[in-house]
């Protein structure tokens, strides 16, 4: 009796077993097949992105170009072209005329502070501790050492002595506020090695570089003189399906190119 009533239960639970593992093998193959679309649409972006990137490259190459030859100026004009399978909008801005906190004087950092907010005495404070960055001294502009302002401020750090390397530095300066650098930075540029006051050509200009020999006494800037174009690319790419890349490059455009030398050298690449 007992034998016969095993026999059902026995094959009940194998049937469970059964239901059980097709289960399994049907979530593996589901997990399987949405493995192989996740993996199909990351290589795809991928692809796209690669894409995208090289279109905006071709984009800064082709600025070049049409610079070199004349056809293009630069005047933050925008111009589509299509390189491949993107649409690619690029525009030149002529950085030439910035001005250089590394060849630039107390005086001439100190009106370009005031022109663009500062106070008085913060543009004073900020122009000397700029100066201090930069040169390779131990005691600042406004007297004792370098080192000590920053270890007022609780920073881990002092100035390197060395020039600056690129804007963004500047916002590492102890009293540098975040705003004030972005309102600097449309003036400024640690490529320009050309005199400033070659580029009077704007009320703005003319009132930084007034200030500025009123306060220095003196020539505002360090004589550093350049026939070079300094611009600024920005070539942006954009694919059917939405995929985008955005190039910016620093370019340096030789006024006279020697044998054996290139006609232009990027500065900055991002």
């Amino acid at each position: 009796m007992s034998n016969r009533t095993a026999a059902p239960d026995q094959r009940g639970f194998a049937l469970l077993i059964v239901l059980w593992t097709l289960g399994l093998l049907a979530l593996l193959v589901a997990g399987l097949a949405a493995s192989g679309r996740g993996a199909a649409e990351i290589a795809s972006n991928l692809r796209g992105s690669a894409t995208a990137e090289a279109a905006a490259d071709g984009g800064v190459q082709q600025a070049v170009f049409q610079l070199q030859r004349g056809a293009w100026q630069p005047d933050g004009l925008a111009h589509r072209i299509d390189i491949g399978r993107a649409m690619v909008e690029i525009a030149i801005e002529d950085q030439s005329g910035r001005i250089n906190p590394n060849f630039s004087s107390p005086a001439m950092l100190a009106a370009l502070l005031a022109a663009v907010g500062a106070d008085p005495a913060q543009a004073r404070d900020l122009s000397r501790a700029m100066v201090d960055w930069r040169t390779a001294t131990t005691v600042s502009l406004a007297g004792g050492l370098k080192r000590d302002r920053y270890r007022r401020a609780n920073l881990p750090y002092g100035p390197p002595g060395r020039p600056f390397a690129s804007v963004d530095e500047i916002g590492l300066v102890a009293g540098m506020s975040a705003d004030l650098l972005s309102r600097l930075r449309p003036y400024i540029s640690v490529y320009q090695t050309g005199d400033a006051r070659g580029t009077e050509n704007s009320s703005f200009d003319r009132d930084v570089l007034q200030d500025a020999a009123m306060i220095g006494h003196a020539s505002p800037l360090i004589g550093f003189t350049s026939p070079d174009k300094i611009v600024l690319v920005r070539a942006a790419a954009l694919l059917a399906d939405g995929t985008r890349f955005v190039r910016r490059a620093v370019v340096r455009l030789a006024a006279h190119v020697k044998p054996g030398e290139r006609a232009w050298q990027v500065l900055d690449w991002n």
